[in-house]
């Protein structure tokens, strides 16, 4: 399922659940700001590096590896797993404004007690958001006032 993060969007969860996205600008520094810091120290993870070189050279889409692929990559990250996987909780913590697990709040504590494929679900639906929530270290900024203006200005 695609989804529009700029605008509000209600998704369907396994078993008969939803949950309540809001859009990427409403989501605030306080939920941003974790993201942020642990998506820049996964840069400094070689294990993470060496995982995404080998996925890269595999020539594989990593939205069609199979259960066993998945795990094979994510062995391979070592520690940098644990990291991936508290940015993928802080995401859907960030995005959900509201779900039909009413007695479960929005946390990741919370997200614990959710069953496995709703949560999987949820972190598929909200994986787009990563990119708008980190910052851009690939592209100069073309401000020439910028601490990263580009060499060939």
């Amino acid at each position: 399922m695609t989804i529009d993060i700029s605008t509000a969007t209600r998704i369907p969860l396994p078993g008969g659940a939803w949950a309540d996205l809001r859009p990427v600008s409403d989501i605030t520094e306080r939920h941003r700001r974790p993201i942020r810091k642990l998506s820049t120290g996964l840069l400094g993870h070689a294990d993470f590096a060496a995982a995404v070189a080998e996925m890269q050279a595999s020539g594989k889409d990593p939205g069609s590896l199979t259960p066993d692929e998945q795990l094979r990559v994510a062995a391979g990250m070592g520690s940098a797993f644990d990291d991936l996987e508290a940015i993928q909780d802080l995401l859907v913590v960030a995005a959900v404004r509201g779900w039909s697990f009413d007695a479960v709040p929005i946390t990741v504590d919370g997200l614990l007690d959710l069953p496995g494929q709703a949560l999987d679900a949820l972190r598929a639906a909200v994986a787009p958001y990563q990119s708008a929530l980190n910052p851009n270290l690939k592209d100069p900024s073309p401000d020439p006032q910028s601490p990263t203006v580009p060499s060939s200005a």
